[in-house]
């Protein structure tokens, strides 16, 4: 090769090996004692408009409270002023639900009717629990003590809702699983606010059952429970046996079942329920 053809090559390969970051030598490191020039000090950023607001969920419900619980109202019957006197039902969801899914129950009732859906006091995976100690629970005095802690609060939200919602007569209660047994509480333990109770899918735990006869008729309010008898959540065996130690006792209390039905609100258990509670609050006018 001769001389000018090696230094083509030789112009070559430079060029190359600049091109190549690999090939490049490190750079050296600089010394800690050489001076950085300071910034300047930067303007805060604004931005040019403001950040959005979370767009409020239509759908979500709007929660009132009285008595240390939250609930949701909502009223019954066609072209009804809210604010006018009306029969109050008391509603309470099971285990995991949340009022504003309890009220699809209670929506097509056609009376004339303010409809109370009490929150329950914990939370339990996407809804909420009225009480720690699941109803299956061999534990009966500690599930005993969780109802009783609930059964007063709502009692304490019903008399505030009465002193401050006009309403018609006394409240009807009414319940499914967990709701349907503090249906069954709230008429046996705070009888005089209630003028009856429809437990739906509940049982009474033996610790709660009444010790001596009622007192007056204030303290005896008519209950009628709905259980499916296929029910294997919350066995009817222990409704029946409830149901039939309060009526030994000379309560007004009755046990309707349903064969082949689990644990849910079948339609016609549904029609059973808004009869009872348009007969209730009629009587309680």
């Amino acid at each position: 090769m001769d001389a000018k053809a090696s230094m083509l090559v030789s112009w070559f390969l430079v060029v190359a090996a600049a091109c190549d970051p690999a090939a490049q030598p490190a750079s050296p490191a600089k010394s800690e004692a050489t001076p950085k020039t300071a910034k300047p000090p930067q303007p805060a950023v604004v931005a040019e408009v403001e950040p959005p607001t979370a767009t409020p969920d239509p759908a979500a419900p709007t929660y009132a409270e009285a008595g240390g619980v939250k609930y949701v109202e909502i009223v019954t019957g066609k072209d009804v002023d809210a604010n006018s006197a009306l029969p109050m039902i008391i509603a309470i969801h099971g285990l995991g639900d949340r009022p504003e899914n309890f009220a699809n129950v209670v929506e097509g009732f056609t009376q004339p009717a303010r409809v109370i859906l009490p929150r329950a006091l914990d939370d339990h995976e996407e809804g909420f629990s009225w009480f720690p100690i699941r109803a299956r629970s061999k534990d009966i005095d500690a599930l005993s003590d969780g109802i009783v802690v609930a059964a007063d609060k709502l009692a304490d939200m019903t008399r505030a809702l009465q002193a401050s919602r006009p309403t018609v007569g006394k409240p009807v209660v009414t319940g499914f699983s967990q709701g349907g047994m503090l249906s069954f509480t709230l008429a046996s333990r705070h009888a005089e606010l209630f003028a009856a109770a429809v437990p739906v899918g509940g049982w009474l735990p033996d610790p709660l059952w009444p010790k001596a006869k009622p007192e007056s008729a204030a303290k005896n309010p008519p209950v009628v429970a709905l259980h499916g008898d296929a029910d294997r959540a919350l066995l009817i065996d222990r409704t029946r046996a409830s149901v039939a130690a309060q009526k030994k006792l000379g309560y007004n209390v009755e046990l309707k079942e349903y064969p082949g039905v689990g644990h849910q609100i079948t339609l016609e258990m549904r029609a059973e329920l808004y009869g009872l509670l348009a007969k209730f609050i009629e009587q309680a006018k």
